[in-house]
């Protein structure tokens, strides 16, 4: 097993001996209608999910988007959902290990299309549409070594 590996890894359990070999299984529930996450290429770093519901966005503001996964990630490990050339702005969340929620993902028109060209027309994301890009990143949780500031003066810099 990897560095960050949990437990066995996709290839082991399913024979395959590609050379992109995957390196992690995760668990993942899928919602009955929603797409399973997916890769595009086969040394892709990041895998892309789907609306699992038809959303229209109007204006600036965000809306959620549901996708029809849980994940279930091992310990120190997170997923990191960012968008990636669509058009809607995604906006980029950190999903921690213990988290046990479907994944919901924030959109909104781009800020030039709501406030200047294209202001006002609707974009419709339909169920089964790419809605954004994730990437797997491992963390640290570092301890925190505490000191007292040094005593301001006057000026209110420290001295």
């Amino acid at each position: 097993m990897g560095a960050f590996q949990s437990h066995e890894s996709y290839n082991d359990i399913h024979g395959d001996d590609t050379p992109d070999r995957l390196d992690l299984a995760l668990d993942v529930t899928v919602a009955k209608g929603a797409l399973p996450p997916r890769y595009e290429t086969p040394s892709a770093s990041q895998f892309v999910i789907f609306a699992n519901e038809t959303v229209t966005i109007d204006g600036g503001g965000w809306v959620p988007v549901r996708t029809g996964l849980c994940f279930a990630m091992p310990f120190m490990l997170v997923l990191i959902v960012r968008g990636a050339g669509f058009d809607w702005e995604v906006q980029e969340q950190v999903v921690d290990y213990d988290a046990t929620d479907e994944l919901v993902v924030r959109v909104r028109q781009p800020a030039h299309q709501a406030a200047g060209a294209g202001a006002g027309e609707l974009t419709r994301i339909v169920a089964g549409t790419r809605v954004a890009m994730v990437v797997v990143m491992p963390i640290a949780r570092p301890a925190f070594t505490l000191y007292e500031s040094a005593t301001d003066n006057d000026n209110g810099e420290s001295v």
